[in-house]
């Protein structure tokens, strides 16, 4: 949504919650239980059972007290449920071996997969074609780990700098990214989309070796001379930044067999792209096996990025599948640290948006590189939600509003009527065609693998994320390997492998 008034910036937002409305602490589940403990006890005691009911309050309170309740902050805080369930779960990956991943002859792989990707990512396969404008593409096939297969598409876009572009520009362009993120919604087969932006401080060394091998021999002196100096007086580093976008669908929703779901997708692919060129992504392309495995072994350790450079220079391609792009290895036995290829990187996710209409200037600090990281990655998870839905969402943050509208003492709570008044102009958007997406956040950081190193990285994340719009965030404390390949460009979808027991234990919607 955006907000504009004459000689004002152009504001975006209209965050709806998505934790359930609590009434002192606990949800209308959790005082269901709780009194229904109560009326059952005293029940019993009526009647004589008296063990009967305790065991049956004793069981509503524990039921609030484990499954309903989120200790810590009343957003970013987690059941206690939650946190058993990742701490079992923990334990018997520790036990099976399967936090400490490694390849090459000297591993468990097999010989046709000597360097393949770990965990989720195992069992992927690419499938390739060209589209009905004669582009060529690569798509993934998740095939298993998901609860259904699915097939993702990842743009390599080149957005415009926005430095330079008049206001009004930027404003057109995030206009039109929110058009794209819209449509989603309109294909009902579409999963979700993951927008990654990963970026870095590099050396400017190679970039002055590449301008000194383009230099004409045939240029007059002076002309290759001052091109030359002009190099050397750049900065010593300068930003590398890559920017993905991917869109996944599910394959039962689109046809009966891989191939006419791959076939519709090529259909569909021209129509994203050009959505895409609007929102200011530049030329975007289907990324090529290659291109994202590059992209992959980089993150893995991030010295790669200057070595491939080179190559590049030499005349020497990358050529990799992405299915073969595995780490040499990954360790994820430590709680919010993963260790892999001789570097360290944590993740941290987003909870609750910014309740504020915001700039695009806000969330900057997301993006641009921090050169005090080796490496960072932005991921923005988008999952579309049909009207019905939508409707459904917006009108029952309405109703919590409404029924929390008074605090305990009997006063307004005046936080509530906004979200009241939020939840209505939202239905009245809805009613006018627009469209509702659920997103998060995710930001994986890679740092050095020493004590002063992680302490730097923790505090300055921790600034960016309380920078940008005073996000409610939380680390990730465990399984954090899933975490970190969950903001590769490969289309991964955390909800999409969410478990029965994760739901149940930590549900917020």
């Amino acid at each position: 949504m955006s907000d504009a008034t004459a000689g004002k910036r152009v504001k975006f937002g209209n965050w709806l919650p998505t934790t359930k409305g609590t009434l002192g602490g606990l949800t209308g589940i959790g005082w269901g239980m709780l009194l229904g403990g109560v009326l059952v006890m005293v029940v019993c005691l009526v009647v004589g059972w008296w063990p009967l009911g305790l065991v049956c309050l004793l069981a509503g309170l524990l039921g609030n007290v484990f499954f309903i309740i989120r200790w810590g902050d009343p957003i970013a805080g987690r059941t206690f449920a939650a946190r058993i369930w990742d701490r079992r779960m923990n334990t018997k990956r520790a036990r099976a071996g399967t936090n400490h991943y490694v390849t090459g002859l000297l591993s468990n792989l097999p010989n046709e997969s000597l360097s393949a990707l770990p965990g989720m990512l195992a069992d992927l396969e690419e499938i390739t074609g060209t589209d009905g404008e004669g582009e060529e593409y690569v798509l993934l096939h998740h095939r298993k780990g998901s609860r259904n297969p699915l097939l993702a598409a990842t743009f390599i876009c080149h957005p415009d700098g926005t430095e330079l572009l008049p206001q009004d520009r930027i404003d057109g362009q995030v206009s039109d990214f929110g058009g794209w993120i819209a449509s989603l919604s309109r294909d009902s087969a579409i999963e979700g989309a993951v927008v990654v932006v990963d970026s870095a401080q590099e050396s400017i060394a190679p970039l002055i070796a590449k301008i000194d091998s383009e230099v004409s021999p045939d240029a007059p002196a002076a002309a290759q001379r001052q091109l030359r100096e002009g190099a050397r007086a750049l900065s010593g580093t300068y930003a590398d930044v890559e920017v993905f976008a991917s869109v996944v669908w599910n394959v039962n929703e689109l046809a009966d067999t891989i191939e006419d779901a791959a076939a519709d997708i090529a259909a569909k692919l021209p129509n994203h792209r050009e959505k895409l060129a609007a929102a200011g992504a530049g030329g975007p392309v289907v990324a090529t096996s290659s291109e994202l495995a590059r992209a992959v072994r980089v993150a893995y350790r991030p010295d790669r990025a200057r070595e491939l450079g080179s190559d590049a220079l030499d005349g020497v391609p990358f050529r990799m599948p992405v299915t073969q792009a595995g780490p040499d290895e990954f360790h994820d036995d430590q709680r919010r640290i993963c260790y892999h290829d001789g570097v360290a990187s944590m993740t941290a996710m987003m909870v609750a948006p910014p309740q504020m209409h915001i700039t695009e200037e806000l969330m900057n600090v997301l993006f641009r590189p921090n050169g005090k990281f080796l490496r960072k990655r932005t991921a923005v998870f988008y999952r579309p939600l049909s009207q019905g839905k939508a409707f459904k969402t917006a009108k029952k943050v309405g109703v919590n509003a409404r029924r929390g509208s008074t605090t305990v003492t009997g006063e307004t709570d005046e936080f509530a009527k906004l979200r009241q008044e939020l939840a209505q102009k939202t239905q009245m958007d809805l009613m006018s065609g627009a469209a509702m997406s659920a997103f998060a956040i995710e930001v994986t950081v890679t740092f050095e693998p020493t004590p002063q190193a992680i302490r730097r990285a923790t505090t300055e994340l921790k600034a960016i994320l309380e920078g940008a719009g005073d996000l409610t965030y939380r680390f990730i404390e465990t399984d954090t390997a899933a975490a970190f390949h969950s903001t590769l460009p490969l289309g991964v979808l955390p909800w999409a492998y969410a478990t029965a027991m994760q739901t149940v234990t930590d549900r917020t919607d």
